[in-house]
Order: structure tokens, then sequence, then C-alpha cells
């Protein structure tokens, strides 16, 4: 199994390429194998739970366009997705995905990948998407739902397995671009009746019930007016869910780029029905992570692992809460006035606890352009490229946001929220505030990287300094121990894994980092 990423030219298609939008909600074509009722989800939402069913949209017309022309296939419409929706009975799984067409029943092969525990990285059989896919997950699945005409009249599954099992019944509505399926649970062993699991949606091209390869094939490209090869796109990927345009997700040759599926929904089911409010989140393996990045959409959003934070704190003084210090998840987008973004911690027991910053370079092509590498308020914490502004939360500081512009004294600006019991604090920045940010046809370029500290009366606190004490070890812990003062990084890689040790021996650069493009 291999797999790989995407486009050669990717920076000039990210900002060349206008906007793609969600496609609007239609009226339901004729019910096939059951009837669909529920809502659909917002335009940012992504996702939603209505009446029992699993809704997640994807944007219309963001899909690869490779195709060989000679040939006319593949029918690359017939490749993008537009909505994918799942239901349980808690004795069939049913599924529905509608495509932008469906001009021939035998072109899309779409895999649903499904993790049963998502809770435990060690679990499930593989990363890597069968029938050589060429592209993985950084997660590994337990069983994978397919749909293929050219293989068989069936649904199939892989099974913790190579081999597909056909089971179930399928139905199109070809004048719709719609495609049902219905597959028992019983062959889904270990799916939860009540509990979460991950699944994502991933469109490939048919060729003669396998995958086809736009790379070996050497498909014409219409974006760029040229034939392809592997050199300029490995993974074999057509259309992927979420907001992010397909090829700013997967892009690529084998050498230089990303061939895995980033984006997931974690689900919970109660009762064996889709129940609760399920999440859109973003994976990618180590590796992965500190490479460039290129996510361009009206929102930007990465995960990062639970409990994956610095955990030194001062039992005498409970000080810091270190749950409240744990970033799960950072979203960011902008209204074409302000920057908004969205941090969402373990806990929030204390809103005085966190302090976020987001370090932001407003030319991530030119290494030597900045202010500083070192992080301010005696963080002891530097980057490996200059940052122009820093966006900053931290209520010991003020009740307001606050950008460090290419200084070291911070000016308080925009509007502040929070849900303790969710965890969740949202900021409004004025774009006004970030004069350097550089805007071409509606879109910004930028790297940032998203880091937590403990707050100190408005500063920072550091754990080696205040002889705080490691629960990992048992001891306490000096700036011999641990220099850097931060607490979490967002990204997939564990905080320790990036910062680590004192002065002379350990490391002390916040290594990850995304460079994204953001519509404004």
């Amino acid at each position: 199994m291999g797999g790989k990423p995407a486009p050669l030219l990717v920076a000039l298609l990210v900002l060349a390429a206008s906007m793609a939008v969600l496609a609007a909600a239609e009226p339901q074509p004729p019910s096939l194998l059951r009837s669909w009722v529920g809502k659909p989800p917002g335009v940012t939402e992504v996702v939603a739970v209505s009446a029992g069913e699993l809704i997640i949209s994807d944007p219309a017309d963001d899909q690869y366009k490779f195709y060989r022309p000679d040939w006319n296939w593949p029918i690359t419409s017939d490749l993008d997705l537009l909505e994918a929706r799942f239901y349980s009975d808690g004795g069939n799984l049913y599924l529905r995905f509608k495509l932008s067409t469906l001009k021939s029943e035998y072109c899309p092969y779409i895999m649903v990948p499904i993790d049963f525990t998502p809770d435990d990285p060690t679990d499930g059989f593989s990363e890597w998407l069968p029938d050589w896919s060429d592209a993985r997950l950084a997660w590994r699945w337990v069983a994978i739902i397919g749909i293929n005409l050219g293989k068989g009249g069936q649904p199939f599954v892989f099974y913790q397995s190579w081999s597909p099992t056909f089971t179930g019944q399928l139905a199109l509505d070809k004048s719709s671009g719609v495609i049902e399926a219905v597959v028992p649970l019983t062959s889904l062993p270990g799916f939860p009746k009540s509990g979460r699991v991950r699944l994502t949606v991933v469109v490939f091209a048919n060729d003669y019930g396998g995958i086809w390869d736009p790379g070996k094939y050497n498909a014409y490209d219409p974006r760029t007016g040229i034939f392809i090869s592997e050199d300029l796109y490995a993974p074999n990927v057509y259309d992927t869910i979420g907001l992010a345009r397909t090829w700013d997700e997967v892009y690529g040759s084998w050498a230089k780029g990303i061939r895995e599926v980033a984006p997931y929904v974690v689900v919970e089911l109660s009762n064996g029905v889709f129940a609760g409010a399920p999440k859109l989140e973003r994976m990618l393996s180590y590796a992965n992570t500190l490479a460039k990045r290129t996510v361009i959409w009206k929102v930007w959003s990465v995960s990062d692992p639970a409990d994956d934070q610095y955990k030194f704190y001062r039992p005498d003084w409970n000080w810091p809460i270190t749950s409240d210090l744990d970033l799960r998840e950072v979203t960011l987008w902008s209204d074409g006035a302000n920057l908004r973004l969205r941090f969402k911690l373990s806990t929030l027991q204390n809103s005085y606890c966190p302090y976020i910053m987001v370090p932001i370079d407003f030319t991530p092509d030119d290494p030597t352009d900045g202010f500083s590498e070192w992080l301010p308020d005696w963080s002891d914490t530097r980057l490996p490229w200059k940052w122009d502004a820093i966006i900053g939360v931290n209520l010991g500081k003020g009740g307001q946001p606050f950008v460090f512009y290419q200084s070291w004294s911070p000016t308080f600006t925009g509007s502040l929220s929070i849900d303790a019991s969710s965890g969740v604090i949202e900021v409004s920045i004025p774009l006004s505030a970030l004069p350097g940010l550089r805007i071409y046809k509606g879109v910004a370029p930028m790297r940032l990287t998203v880091i937590t500290f403990a707050n100190s009366f408005g500063g920072i606190w550091d754990p080696g300094k205040n002889n705080a004490y490691d629960p990992a070890t048992g001891k306490t812990i000096t700036e011999n121990d641990y220099a850097s003062n931060a607490y979490d990084v967002a990204g997939q890689s564990p905080t320790w894994e990036e910062l680590y040790g004192g002065w002379a021996t350990g490391d002390y650069t916040v290594d990850t980092s995304f460079t994204i493009a953001i519509a404004v």
C-alpha cells in the first residue's frame, strides 16, 4: 500500500483559485433505501447530527480535475462529494452520498474508513488505505466501507484485512447524483452501540474495480494545462471531507508533499443511534506535522492530542492547573474585518490560568523578514523563524486580547468571550491591528504556531525557577531540567518531543508551524 501528496504550483493555485462554496441545501431526492430527513449543517459547521443522521457537508467543485481527454476518464464531477450522511438503527448502517453529478455510476470509488476506538492510538489495522490508493491516514482504521460498482453491485467491507467482503445493498439515483448503501452491523464486529467512532470519507476514481492512478496515467490537469506524473501528484485521492479544498490537504510527489488525509469526524452513538455534537478534526502524523502545510479556506482548524501538555505545577499553590493548558483544537477564520480565533482546552477551571500566544509571520517565504525569533514576556522559548505579530490571550494581563506588533509592548484590541464549561476561549482581532498582513486577491498568506504558557500575574510562569513538581518523575525540577516555559504546542507531536531539557542540553525552539492562506 502506498500514498502521496498534492500539487506542484500549489501556492499559485491557492492564491489564484476562486473560493468554492458549499452546495446549497437541495430538495431531497426520492427515498431509496430510507427516508433522509435530517437538517444539514450550516456553512461553517460542516458536520451535524440531526434526526439521528450524521451529516457532513463538503464544498462544491473542490475535487481534483485530473483526467485523460482521449479516454474521457474519469468524469471528475462524478468524484465531487457534496454531502455524506450516515444513519444507524442498531442493526444496520445506512449511507448516502450526494455527488455533483453521477453521469457514470462506475466512476466513483468511495471509501469510509472507520476507527471504533478513537481514544486508543495503538488500536486498528492500518493507516494505509487499500487497493493501491497511494494514500493514508494518521490513524488506524478498523474497517472500511467501500462503494465501487466496478468491483461489484454491493457495498463491501475491508474488516481488519486487505480483502473485501461484499455485503448489504446499493441503490442509485443518477439524476440527483445520489448513491445509497446499507451495511449490516454484523459485518462490522465491534462497532459500538454506545461510544465514539472516528470516520472520514475519501473519493477515488474507479479503474476496473481498483483505483485509477492519475500520475501513472499521465492525466491532464486543466488547472495548469499540463500532463502530470507521479513527480507532480503521487496520491490518487480526488476528494475528501472538510472546508479545505482537496488540493490544499493532499498534494505533491512522494518526496515533497502530503499524502495523508487529515480531516475526520468524531461522533457519539447512544443505544445504536448517532447523537450529540460531532466534531470535525484534523490529524497528521508527526513527520507531516512538521512539513509545510498549505490549508486555505474561510475556516482553518488544527486538532491537538489530549493530555500531551507538560504537567509541572506547585502542589502547595495548586498552580498552574495544567489541564487548563492542554490545547485540543484551534480554529481560525476571517469575516473580512476581523481575524477570529477559537481555542478549545481540555478544561478551563480557572480562566486566569492559560496564556495563549499565536505568533504570525506575514512573509512565510522570507526567512530574514520579521521582528524576532524569541517570544515575549520572558517565555524562554523561541522559533526557527521571525514573527511579525503575536496575538495573545491572558486574563491576568487584561480582559481583552492583545497584539505584539513588531514590538515587545502589547496593544490591547478586539474582544474576548469564554465558555468555561466547554473549555473554550474565542477572540476577535480587527485586521487593522495587523497592518503588515499581505492580502492578494482577497487571500492573506501567513505562517503561525500556537503555544500555551501558564499565567503569572499577567506574565509567564516559569516552572524551572519556581521549582515545580513533575508528576511524571516525582521530582522537583529546575531550569537544568526544563528551560522553556511552554506547556503545549498545537500539532500532533507531544510537547515533550519538541521542547525538553535545560539550557545547555535541551531544545527550547518550537519547530511546528503551519503555513496557510486565509480568505479575508
